[in-house]
């Protein structure tokens, strides 16, 4: 079997051609003082101000990269999500990939700080088209794309329906059964997403392909008419 060609990021932004060059060591603080304020007080705590000063670096310098709270959440915050998925090694399995998909939406949720940070984001991005915009690539797209390449790599495979593959593949329910069913473990129920529910998520999102889009659906409001 041939290599699987992996779906490609789009690119991200590009650094500036002219001016003084960026200092590594300056990102490294800025980011690392956005970290610990959201781990030691929250939401609430996170500003430009309040980084510049914890990483002693000047307002201006933050600015330069950030140009909000906003802006610095979801750099530490889409870091985090896809470190996740570059994780996911090329791979002929397509249960591995899910549970690639799984694992990286997990990390945007898993400490309370990033948790606290990911929710306040999302209620911003509902009023903010550019954060929305920059919601879905940093942090949709990286395990969006492994869910694509899971359900396009069973169906190359011969597993489950190839109707229910290709409608899958063509949609977002894959994804949104998983990032739902996350989202819903970590944030309303509170529990960890730990290593026996990460591999019965992955499953179930392979149950999925295994018949027909609808045919359930449509089998049991015929049963529910023959009840009647």
């Amino acid at each position: 079997m041939s290599a699987r060609t992996r779906t490609e990021p789009p690119p991200g932004p590009q650094a500036p051609g002219r001016g003084r060059p960026r200092s590594s060591t300056a990102d490294a603080a800025i980011l690392d003082a956005t970290r610990d304020l959201l781990a030691e007080s929250g939401w609430g705590a996170l500003s430009v101000e309040a980084v510049a000063a914890r990483a002693g670096v000047a307002k201006t310098t933050v600015y330069r990269r950030f140009s909000s709270r906003y802006d610095l959440a979801m750099a530490v915050l889409g870091e985090v999500v896809q470190a996740s998925a570059a994780k996911a090694e090329e791979t002929n399995n397509p249960r591995e990939l899910l549970r690639a998909a799984v694992l990286s939406c997990a990390a945007a949720y898993h400490r309370p700080a990033a948790r606290t940070a990911m929710l306040a984001v999302l209620a911003e991005a509902q009023r903010d088209e550019r954060l929305r915009a920059a919601v879905k690539e940093q942090i949709e797209e990286p395990g969006r794309r492994l869910v694509i390449d899971g359900v396009a790599l069973a169906l190359e495979q011969g597993h489950g329906h190839p109707d229910a593959a290709a409608a899958a593949a063509g949609s977002d329910l894959l994804y949104d059964l998983i990032t739902g069913t996350v989202l819903h473990r970590l944030v309303i129920r509170g529990e960890e997403a730990d290593d026996v529910f990460v591999e019965q998520l992955a499953d179930a999102a392979l149950a999925v392909l295994g018949e027909p889009m609808g045919t359930a659906a449509r089998g049991g409001a015929g049963r529910a008419r023959q009840r009647k």
